[in-house]
């Protein structure tokens, strides 16, 4: 039987190192069976492979043959252009050759490292990575001073190209490891990772422990996120990652704690302390505290806060997913009690999800069965008492909860994502029976924030103008600051296509948002309503008088009309009517009118005529 050829050893080198990297072994494995095999093929070499980190420092990847405390010489050896055969080699990115340890220059600092293993000479080349990067270096050691035969390169050669091989694919499953349980904006443990290793912790907890659950939400993130651009949103959650990862946790164990981007712009952090000890609380503040100051990203001064729910488990044998949901609705009781808040779960927060699921089922059959109606409230002249406009007010009455408040099913609408179907009803309901009253009456409708968000505002609106027949110039939209916060070009091209096309604009519950000034400089209104916070306080509030009085002055000057909300009874009529306020509604000039009844209203003078001598009359006697 013939012996295999040198070409044939090295194929079979190949076959067996290629296996092992494609059966899964590790880069360890692998580089220690490069050492292994190249040793059996040059029986005088002795193989060392080493991995150059990003800091330029030499790690040992394999070495068998090589005294271990030499190895251990190698470990953090920092490259350069005169570190011995391998730091100079990944120095250059090029084959150094050393025939003689003991008289080359390149081994001066580093010859007492050889001479006393008995090593004479060193061959070093670079291992190299497709883009060119040095990831590491592989070497032949002689106990003689000479240097390599031609078979000896072959297998250098060879070895060299595997061993690129096996570090690429160890860095690629590195990758892989990172995308799959590595946040890439924050770089912590995203929500897989986090919730193996709770759950792990969970498992591990001993009698006289208690595991905290935290989850933590950024208040007004999505604002900055959608008026500065997911850029800067992106580099602001790095920032936010930074600080809490260097906020002081209150002496807590660093080694039995995790924190993690959950999701979004939630982290969340699990810990395991001693039973009695205060430790979720401190921990919660000490995040709230983390974000004090505000942020520096990319030129902008930002600031934001947080809110904390927490969740806690004495037992190893709780449901992780039980403690997350409980930490979910403690959040959702912290975010209620307003920015900056902690909160504990408490078992009636389950009750109030329980209410709050079943009011989601009923809103949805509500919709599908057409339960919503609306009213009409009027708006009067307050100067001539003539009914000029109404609101239209949604109303929802149900069979077991009575009459239910907007401000009630509203938002939760809003987190159905059904807001923008009601709204296209309530806004045709309210254009189509406008357009068939005898007299031509502005009606206002509502809009929510969240249908800014929806492309197509301006067309939607459009074509129900032109579906129902009613003219632009008798449809007001009602906008509250809330959806005018961001500011962002999308809202300000759609306001002003719309007041273009003839539709007015009534900027609702001025004064109690936090851009009103900005907001009138920015956008076409006609119109500033009066929020009825205000109107009721006239006569005996001088912070309410004040502003009422600013803004009536305000909206003159800016030559935008006012109407005032909420007017319940005759002082408040003649105070607004006296310091010069164009409109008013509330319940002391009408109450809301169903579309029957106002229109029955609308086709009797006589009743209009006494509704505003009514408004005339009580401004005359105050």
């Amino acid at each position: 039987m013939r012996s295999a050829t040198s070409g044939e050893l090295l194929q079979q080198l190949q076959n067996e190192v290629l296996e092992a990297i494609a059966t899964g072994a590790t880069l360890h494995q692998v580089a220690e069976l490069v050492c292994r095999r190249a040793e059996r093929l040059a029986p005088d070499a002795i193989c060392s492979i080493l991995a150059v980190h990003a800091q330029g420092v030499l790690r040992p990847l394999a070495a068998p043959s090589l005294p271990p405390e030499y190895s251990r010489a190698l470990d953090g050896l920092v490259v350069g252009p005169s570190a011995g055969s391998c730091g100079t080699t990944a120095w250059r990115g090029e084959p150094i050759e050393v025939h003689d340890i003991w008289s080359d220059p390149l081994w001066a600092d580093y010859r007492h490292l050889g001479v006393p293993s008995g090593l004479r000479a060193c061959w070093s080349s670079p291992i190299k990575a497709r883009d060119g990067r040095v990831v590491g270096t592989f070497a032949f050691y002689f106990r003689q001073a000479r240097g390599p035969a031609e078979m000896e390169r072959a297998i250098v050669a060879t070895c060299v190209h595997l061993c690129a091989i096996a570090i690429e694919h160890d860095e690629a499953q590195a990758r892989i490891q990172q995308l799959a349980y590595y946040d890439l904006v924050t770089g912590l443990p995203n929500r897989i990772l986090f919730r193996e290793r709770a759950e792990g912790m969970l498992a591990t907890l001993r009698d006289g422990e208690v595991l905290n659950l935290l989850h933590v939400d950024l208040d007004d993130f999505q604002g900055i996120n959608d008026t500065l651009g997911n850029r800067i949103g992106d580099l602001l959650l790095e920032r936010v990652a930074r600080r809490f990862c260097n906020c002081r946790f209150c002496g807590c164990d660093v080694e039995r704690m995790l924190l993690a981007r959950y999701c979004g712009d939630e982290f969340s952090l699990v810990q395991i302390v001693p039973a009695g000890r205060a430790g979720a609380a401190p921990l919660a503040q000490a995040l709230i505290d983390a974000l004090d100051e505000p942020f520096e990203v990319d030129g902008h001064r930002l600031s934001i806060g947080a809110n904390v729910g927490i969740a806690q488990a004495s037992r190893a044998d709780t449901d992780f997913a039980e403690l997350s949901r409980r930490a979910d609705l403690a959040l959702c009781a912290a975010k209620a009690e307003g920015a900056g808040a902690y909160c504990f779960f408490a078992p009636e927060m389950d009750a109030a999800t329980r209410s709050r699921r079943h009011l989601k089922q009923d809103l949805r059959h509500a919709i599908d069965a057409g339960e919503f109606t609306l009213t009409y409230q009027p708006i009067v002249a307050l100067a001539s008492g003539e009914l000029v406009a109404v609101e239209a007010l949604l109303r929802w009455h149900h069979h077991a909860r009575g009459n239910v408040s907007p401000a009630q099913f509203i938002p939760v609408i809003e987190e159905m994502g059904l807001i923008g179907a009601l709204g296209h009803w309530v806004l045709h309901e309210a254009c189509s029976t406008a357009a068939a009253w005898p007299r031509p009456l502005k009606v206002g409708v509502n809009l929510s924030p969240l249908q800014f968000r929806r492309p197509g505002l301006v067309t939607d609106v459009l074509e129900v103008l032109q579906q129902t027949g009613l003219p632009p110039e008798r449809l007001a939209l009602e906008v509250t600051e809330s959806a005018l916060l961001s500011r962002d070009v999308a809202t300000r091209i759609a306001l002003n296509q719309l007041h273009d096309h003839g539709v007015s604009l009534s900027l609702d519950d001025f004064g109690t948002g936090f851009s009103s000034l900005q907001s009138l400089r920015s956008f076409p209104f006609d119109r500033l309503k009066i929020d009825m916070s205000f109107v009721r306080g006239l006569g005996i509030d001088k912070d309410a008088i004040a502003i009422v009085h600013a803004v009536i002055g305000l909206a003159r000057d800016l030559c935008i009309g006012t109407v005032a909300e909420g007017i319940e009874n005759a002082s408040q009529l003649e105070w607004l009517a006296r310091h010069g306020c164009g409109e008013g509604q509330g319940y002391y000039l009408s109450e809301p009118l169903d579309g029957a009844a106002l229109h029955a209203l609308l086709e009797r003078p006589e009743r209009l005529a006494a509704l505003r001598r009514r408004a005339v009359a009580e401004c005359v006697a105050g």
